[in-house]
């Protein structure tokens, strides 16, 4: 069967390669258009995910006051998505982010058909049952799978398919939050890795037509009503401080909590994963007869707490503390969900919770509202890792422009203090739980801060162009170098390499001048750039070296470079660093007075 369906494909493949050459199109048209329909099909996607869950829970009733007919029909959906997820799917559990990361810097951004599709099927069921999680995170890897499948279907290069699976994820998150800038940013902060990213392009364009799609079929609404909130007075300032250093202690509390949880339930009930979900589930709908209100995402919850109508601090205490134990347990036995509500839920109720203490204490005349939508971004940048996307997409969740100067100076501290108490994002850290060693965000910072002027060679060989070329063959045997800048009255005219003039020679070209052989097509580069560029200059025009040159006369030679220079380069700088290292914990040893002293 799996080796029909792989014949069926090939020929699909093939089906669309000869009618795209019929068309005439070249590579990037059919890019483009595919980056459209990507676009698009991530916008038809999040939606149909939205409206499925939103259907089978008005039908079921699943998220509203307990009743044993809701509870039994919630609890069906979430064992049927674990036991598919489990028995048939393993790929499709959590909340899919991690996988899509890996799959782009491990898979060449293959995602399989059946991989995307499945998760689509087991979060539709897990996700109507009333469970804590949320749908953004599979929304994500669901389009971004879309992504994959059509570049893999076209036959695209391993390069555009892992654009494409960029572009699905800015789609696909831009459909579900109805964010299109904050989605651009979260693909190339988190996913890519890189904000100077080439795909930003067609990361724009998915976006833009997955949130006009959204729109279309779905209406324009933001996910949280509109909200006036407006700073009155700036000694209002310390206590939005004080949000965002709840957040950087609360955020990293949970993520160690949900770590430690997920250690524990690997080792011990790996096995029992359906009783997990089980006695979880029922665990939630007993809390649920306190309250309802912890059950589902908790948007509607986010929504009362942004308008300033939960109240009392001992239910915002409550419901926090209940996401924060549910979301761990649940997203621990490998159900299908997302993290993306959870933590923008926790802190909606980490604000609320201290707006509350400071309007009870007569400190802050602020709408509570305002404190629950900074400490939703202030979470999220501790928790998440980015802090650019957690401030955009707060202004698009609510458009509200009013708040900025409290969200940025909230977010700066949650993000600058949990990095005391963690490092990476909840996505990273739950890689590198299950021994997946994901790229970091500082794995090419140390090629891209240094120079070329740091490694070039200065002392070049060069060959003066009315030299003949029986004269250059007796000069370049006592050389080290494989080629040679051509000089012309001191500027660059060409380069030439010891190869080519031993054909020459042979050829019985001896007589001749170099400046007959030399290669008027030059590789260079400026001292001023990144090694890391360099690197790239090597691989992308496939030389050994490249000319460095003045940035006032790209003519006059400064120097050479080659993919040895840089390695060696690279290699000094670890060796002073260790030795600088070494000699710091020297001067400890011998003036520990001095150290405890700064």
């Amino acid at each position: 069967m799996a080796q029909q369906e792989k014949k069926t494909i090939e020929s699909l493949k093939i089906k669309i390669q000869r009618w795209i050459y019929g068309l005439n199109l070249d590579a990037d048209t059919v890019f483009f258009a595919l980056t459209l329909l990507v676009g698009f099909g991530s916008g038809l996607l999040a939606v149909f995910m939205k409206q499925s869950i939103h259907f089978i829970v008005g039908l079921c009733e699943t998220t509203k006051s307990p009743s044993f007919e809701s509870t039994i029909l919630g609890l069906t959906f979430v064992l049927v998505s674990i036991f598919l997820t489990l028995r048939y799917f393993p790929s499709s559990g959590g909340s899919g982010i991690p996988n899509l990361k890996l799959a782009l810097v491990a898979h060449n951004g293959r995602i399989y058909f059946k991989e995307w599709f499945s998760k689509l099927i087991v979060s539709i069921l897990s996700l109507s049952s009333g469970m804590v999680l949320g749908r953004e995170g599979p929304t994500v890897s669901i389009t971004a799978g879309l992504g994959s499948s059509l570049g893999r279907l076209f036959s695209l290069s391993q390069s555009k398919i892992k654009s494409l699976v960029a572009v699905g994820t800015a789609g696909g998150l831009a459909a579900a939050f109805n964010t299109p800038i904050a989605a651009v940013i979260f693909t190339l902060e988190e996913v890519v890795g890189n904000l100077n990213a080439k795909v930003l392009g067609p990361i724009v364009i998915a976006a833009v037509t997955a949130s006009v799609t959204g729109h279309a079929l779905h209406g324009g609404e933001s996910m949280f009503t509109i909200l006036k909130y407006k700073l009155d007075k700036p000694d209002q300032l310390p206590y939005f401080i004080v949000v965002g250093l709840a957040c950087a202690f609360i955020g990293p509390l949970w993520v160690k909590f949900l770590l430690l949880y997920r250690s524990f339930a690997k080792k011990y009930l790996f096995k029992y994963r359906v009783f997990l979900v089980f006695f979880s589930f029922l665990a939630l709908t007993s809390l649920a007869y306190i309250t309802p209100m912890v059950l589902g995402s908790g948007e509607h919850i986010i929504n009362l707490a942004l308008h300033s109508k939960l109240g009392a601090i001992q239910l915002v205490a409550f419901l926090l503390i209940v996401k924060f134990i549910m979301t761990t347990v649940f997203y621990s036995t490998g159900i299908s969900g997302g993290l993306f509500m959870p933590v923008l839920y926790m802190g909606a109720m980490t604000g609320a919770l201290i707006g509350l203490l400071a309007s009870y204490a007569s400190l802050d005349s602020l709408a509570v509202g305002a404190y629950a939508l900074v400490g939703m971004g202030a979470f999220f940048a501790s928790v998440i890792r980015a802090p650019f996307t957690s401030i955009i997409m707060i202004f698009e969740l609510t458009q509200d422009y009013r708040v900025i100067l409290p969200l940025m100076l909230a977010n700066i501290t949650s993000y600058l203090v949990s990095q005391r108490f963690s490092s990476g994002s909840v996505y990273e850290q739950i890689s590198e739980q299950d021994g997946v060693h994901l790229p970091q965000k500082e794995d090419n910072e140390v090629l891209d801060q240094m120079t070329v002027l740091e490694a070039m060679v200065t002392d070049v060989d060069t060959l003066n162009h009315e030299l003949k070329i029986k004269d250059a063959l007796t000069y370049i045997r006592k050389s080290d170098f494989s080629g040679f800048p051509v000089m012309r009255n001191g500027f660059i005219y060409g380069v030439t390499s010891v190869p080519d003039i031993g054909k020459a020679y042979a050829r019985g070209e001896g007589e001749s001048l170099v400046s007959s052989i030399a290669v008027k097509k030059i590789y260079n580069i400026y001292p001023d750039q990144s090694l890391l560029l360099a690197f790239h200059y090597l691989k992308k025009y496939r030389v050994s070296r490249l000319l460095v040159v003045s940035r006032l006369n790209d003519k006059r030679l400064l120097g050479i470079i080659t993919a040895e220079d840089i390695v060696n380069r690279f290699g000094y700088h670890i060796q002073d660093e260790t030795e600088s290292i070494k000699i710091d914990e020297y001067l400890e040893k011998q003036h520990p007075e001095s150290s405890t002293t700064n």
